[in-house]
């Protein structure tokens, strides 16, 4: 479960912020308390990305300095009720966890890193340079290990196939991840859930679009030519 002081970020700055925007103007009785969804780990690491500036709030958004898409760290619920309900949402809570992992145990310049590719395709990435539009690790969220395993799984499936395979309506969204892996070729992916739980993999394509996931170590997703932070 979450610790108090992430508790008070949320309820006391991040929630009012989001809740008051005026694009917005929501209750804050709508909030619907799901703090034990929030690993301790995760929960940590989101402070200390914003305390090291590795994104920038605007009210009920926020970007890293590579980000193709302003986010929010709350889910809305059902708009026709009165009382609008929201909760944390979970993945983003890890996202910005996952950017601390990238700059300070990986060594990623914060200006290399970014959250939604050009496409949506992932929900984080790491550049090589800061003209570079393609991923150089591209990172995947989600908010279960269950749902990690069975993302990693199709993908894996799809990258084995032709290009014109058919995807059923529930593999839409993991047969996206392998469309921009195809379109951009991102030689290392990071899939990331909960509580430092995660698979990464060295990935090679072939000229008929196949791709090879090959399993790799944390340490592999180092930036090659930087020192870590101290």
């Amino acid at each position: 479960m979450a610790s108090g002081v992430f508790k008070d970020l949320i309820l006391n700055h991040l929630l009012p912020e989001f809740c008051n925007d005026p694009r917005r103007s929501y209750d804050l009785a709508g909030f619907r308390h799901n703090f034990g969804q929030v690993d301790d780990v995760d929960a940590d690491n989101f402070m200390k990305a914003l305390d090291a500036g590795l994104v920038k709030l605007d009210g009920r958004l926020y970007r890293a300095p590579r980000s193709c898409a302003g986010e929010q760290f709350f889910w809305e619920h059902k708009k026709a009720l009165k009382l609008r309900p929201i909760t944390i949402w979970i993945e983003p809570i890890i996202t910005v966890a996952t950017l601390w992992k990238l700059h300070f145990e990986l060594g990623w310049p914060k200006e290399l890193l970014g959250t939604q590719s050009i496409d949506y395709a992932f929900d984080a990435a790491a550049y090589a340079d800061a003209d570079s539009k393609n991923e150089y690790i591209a990172c995947e969220v989600k908010k279960t290990t269950q749902e990690l395993d069975s993302l990693v799984r199709t993908m894996r499936k799809f990258a084995a196939l032709p290009v014109d395979a058919i995807v059923s309506e529930r593999e839409k969204n993991a047969f996206k991840k392998i469309v921009g892996l195809r379109n951009r070729r991102a030689p290392l992916f990071w899939a990331v859930g909960p509580g430092g739980n995660s698979l990464a993999f060295k990935l090679s394509y072939s000229g008929d679009g196949l791709i090879a996931f090959d399993e790799a170590l944390i340490r592999d997703l180092r930036h090659p030519h930087r020192p870590l932070p101290s």
